[in-house]
């Protein structure tokens, strides 16, 4: 179960991770230290956001992420192949990190096993170009996500018009699909 919020003081989400176990984000300024955010001002903010009281409970790792997306192309040197987050880092607010990963694994044992049954190298050869097409449209995918829901409610990061156009990209998420036509 996810529940996620966004709100004036900043985006939220608490993330079920298995049975009594959550994963938390707190939307903070990245100048800020993680000892300026003791237990209780995480529960207290969790539940400012949230709109409810949050039930506190321990909190075993503490940091500051910053949300960005790193690339690294080609993803091929001479026999030298990257794949996961050796070639590349995405959001975690896409939760795309782990998919990624297991595409350029399967896309580059297509290619060995190409290679080694046919002889023939092209889809290694191909194998930079193949991902980094996939690689890159999650990665736009991701930072679309991600400054939706961050500047929808803070405009403290990016000003009041990319507030309103982030508001104006959620609102259009959240509405059903018109079934009229």
């Amino acid at each position: 179960m996810a529940v996620l919020a966004v709100h004036s003081r900043g985006f939220s989400a608490q993330i079920t991770r298995g049975p009594g176990k959550s994963r938390i984000y707190l939307q903070c300024p990245l100048t800020d230290a993680v000892e300026q955010w003791p237990d209780e001002r995480i529960w207290s903010e969790l539940s400012e956001r949230f709109g409810h009281p949050v039930q506190p409970g321990p909190i075993n790792t503490k940091q500051i992420v910053p949300l960005r997306g790193v690339v690294f192309s080609p993803m091929r040197h001479e026999n030298l192949y990257l794949l996961g987050d050796a070639a590349h880092i995405i959001s975690p607010m896409s939760a795309e990190g782990m998919s990624l990963a297991l595409h350029d694994a399967e896309t580059f044992a297509r290619a060995v096993i190409h290679r080694i049954g046919t002889g023939d190298s092209r889809l290694l050869d191909e194998y930079s170009d193949t991902c980094l097409r996939h690689i890159w449209n999650r990665q736009q995918a991701a930072i679309w996500m991600t400054d939706t829901m961050h500047d929808s409610g803070d405009s403290s990061y990016h000003g009041e018009f990319r507030k309103q156009i982030a508001r104006v990209n959620l609102e259009t998420l959240l509405q059903p699909a018109d079934t009229a036509n």
